[in-house]
């Protein structure tokens, strides 16, 4: 009765706190679809593509932030250590913008991408967008290791409103109001993070950060990795088919990304949080835990692939336009890839809690080579061939991922306090 009750409890608390992140995601992402037509009225499509430049740049660059020490915080055996590791990560933030900025004037003063329609300040922007970031993915772990999963759904609605309502009242400073807007709004969800943690001071604990130099070591070459595998097929399909395929597939990404990032990525936090938990306190129920998250994920992405597969080529031209056939194409193709990464991404956090975190590297290297394969394996048949190559290649990399992760669970299981 009591495993049974305590099972109970673990579903109920996970499931909330899936709703509180994802719908706190669901809420932010509202405020882009609801205020885009009147930011568009506003700004010319140059400011837009200065803006997506900036924020691109920032995306990248924001991974090096705190060399993934972040990650140790929620995997770290004592609250001691989870502190010091915050802390540190936040020292490194600081150093790490001031780099990102010096990179981007660079770029600026030598019209890379076209960068140097922006004024100097715009460098600074970087800077403080850099370190209001870095500081939000540090306490944003830190809160997922209290499991707090509320106070991280409130930074995340709070940070989507907050940039669009100050971009439309900075929109006549033209590029710069959307860039500000960006800016600041990290700044104001910033605060509500930062005063749930009144202990963590910007300080450095070389001892600590050097006890857990896997993170730089394994995590930080893996992130750069999985960035490069998420965005290079709309580069590749370009060079390979021209721009046309490129932008179908560009929007067919978009869309089958949509149920990855609403419901994966809030599960994602809320398992991690949940499994680090039971690595220190109850290993014995990790496995049963790790097993029903991704089967409850597999029984939600199967028939969201399946329906992509069927539904997508019919129903995105009649949605879209006749000349988006394409995408829809594209999308059903995209339809198992979809449903393996649903099921497996979310769950594959846990490796960042056991002895191996080799693997995600080892994981990423593969899915990078998978998306580059038009490239090396060369065009054999049209644009949807190719791409169906990319899918079951990934595809088949997930459910071999899944494998390992298995493995490794029922090690964790027989290794209380995890690894660190």
């Amino acid at each position: 009765m009591r495993a049974l009750l305590t099972r109970h409890w673990l579903k109920s608390a996970f499931t909330r706190g899936v709703l509180a992140i994802g719908g706190g995601t669901a809420l932010a992402q509202l405020a882009a679809v609801l205020f885009s037509p009147v930011l568009t009225r506003l700004y010319s499509p140059e400011d837009m593509g200065m803006w997506g430049l900036f924020v691109s740049y920032v995306g990248f660059a924001s991974v090096i932030g705190s060399l993934r020490y972040e990650v140790a915080v929620v995997a770290a055996r004592s609250e001691k250590d989870a502190l010091e590791l915050a802390n540190g990560s936040l020292f490194l933030v600081v150093f790490t913008s001031f780099l990102g900025m010096l990179a981007f004037e660079v770029m600026r003063q030598r019209g890379f991408f076209g960068l140097d329609a922006l004024p100097m300040a715009a460098s600074f922007l970087v800077f403080f967008t850099l370190l209001f970031t870095g500081f939000g993915q540090v306490l944003r772990y830190l809160a997922l290791r209290r499991e707090n999963f509320s106070l991280v759904g409130r930074f995340t609605v709070l940070q989507g409103w907050v940039k669009v309502l100050l971009q439309l009242i900075l929109a006549p400073l033209d590029t710069l109001g959307l860039l500000l807007g960006e800016t600041f709004g990290r700044l104001a969800a910033l605060r509500s993070l930062w005063k749930s943690t009144p202990q963590i001071t910007v300080s450095l604990n070389l001892s600590t950060l050097l006890r857990f130099k896997a993170y730089p070591v394994f995590q930080l070459p893996s992130s750069l990795l999985n960035t490069l595998a998420l965005v290079a097929p709309v580069p590749v399909f370009i060079a390979l088919y021209g721009p046309a395929v490129g932008g179908a597939l560009a929007l067919a990404q978009r869309v089958v990304g949509l149920p990855v990032g609403l419901i994966g990525n809030a599960v994602a936090d809320v398992f991690y949080g949940r499994a680090s938990s039971l690595v220190r306190s109850n290993p014995g129920q990790l496995v049963g835990f790790f097993v029903g998250v991704f089967l409850r994920l597999l029984t939600i992405g199967v028939p969201l692939g399946v329906g992509m597969w069927i539904l997508a080529p019919r129903v995105v031209p009649w949605l879209f336009g006749p000349e988006w056939a394409l995408a829809g194409s594209m999308m059903g193709v995209m339809g198992p890839w979809m449903a393996a990464q649903l099921a497996v991404s979310p769950v594959s956090r846990l490796v960042f809690l056991s002895d191996h975190a080799w693997v995600k590297l080892v994981y990423d290297v593969f899915a990078l080579l998978i998306t580059l394969s038009p490239v090396w394996l060369g065009r054999k048949g049209g644009p949807e061939e190719s791409l169906l190559q990319v899918s079951l290649g990934m595809t088949g990399l997930y459910v071999f991922y899944f494998l390992i992760l298995l493995k490794l669970v029922y090690r964790l299981k027989t290794q209380k306090g995890g690894w660190v």
